[in-house]
């Protein structure tokens, strides 16, 4: 004698719940084992994303850092056209780009201190990035044309008001970070640590190879 068609639907109704009921535990022992992705400047940590005013050689413009990702890594570089550190460094990053530029997004992120001379403006970065003729990098002291190296063609961003500096944990300039191309913190110019007596041109070399 055959089963009630009825009560074959049951037992497969029962079967289905039964492994949805397994699926769902297992997604949820997953959510709580895998702890939440930190957003923050620190090595292992998401960098934090940010909205703000670019020049890239032309117009200033928006810039979101996240829509820049592609399939290269990221130096991002913190600079104060007044900072006579930033001046040589001006130098560094010319070097350093002639050589990474295939593997490496260059982006730098202009600030400025809260330091007696340093008084910086759109058009004072726009000269430090291009060398043109402005007098007042390096403290108001130098004209702009004369940085070391060579003009910059990457993205200068403007942080005079110090809001991505803060979020970043920027200790002073130049400093630097480095990111992968999802955006993960795999290098930070602070965590001296982790990688005792590195700069940026020996992290750089080790990173990319």
């Amino acid at each position: 004698m055959s089963e009630p068609k009825g009560k074959d639907e049951d037992v497969r109704v029962i079967a289905l719940l039964a492994t949805l009921g397994v699926v769902t535990i297992v997604g949820l022992a997953a959510i709580i084992v895998s702890p939440p992705v930190k957003v923050g400047p620190l090595e292992g940590e998401i960098a934090p994303d940010f909205i703000e005013n670019a020049y890239s050689g032309a117009e200033w413009e928006s810039f979101r850092l996240t829509e820049a990702y592609d399939d290269r890594m990221i130096l991002i570089s913190f600079l104060d056209t007044d900072c006579p550190h930033c001046w040589d460094e001006g130098a560094t990053l010319s070097n350093l780009h002639s050589t990474y530029n295939n593997d490496v997004q260059f982006i730098t992120i202009a600030v400025q201190l809260s330091i007696t001379g340093h008084d910086s403006s759109r058009e004072e970065i726009e000269a430090f990035r291009d060398k043109t003729n402005y007098e007042g990098c390096y403290s108001g002291s130098q004209n702009c044309v004369n940085r070391p190296g060579s003009a910059h063609s990457w993205t200068y961003v403007d942080d005079i008001d110090l809001s991505i500096a803060k979020n970043w944990d920027v200790p002073g300039t130049p400093f630097s970070i480095i990111l992968d191309s999802n955006g993960e913190v795999i290098w930070n110019q602070a965590q001296s640590d982790n990688h005792p007596n590195e700069d940026v041109e020996q992290a750089l070399a080790r990173l990319v190879g």
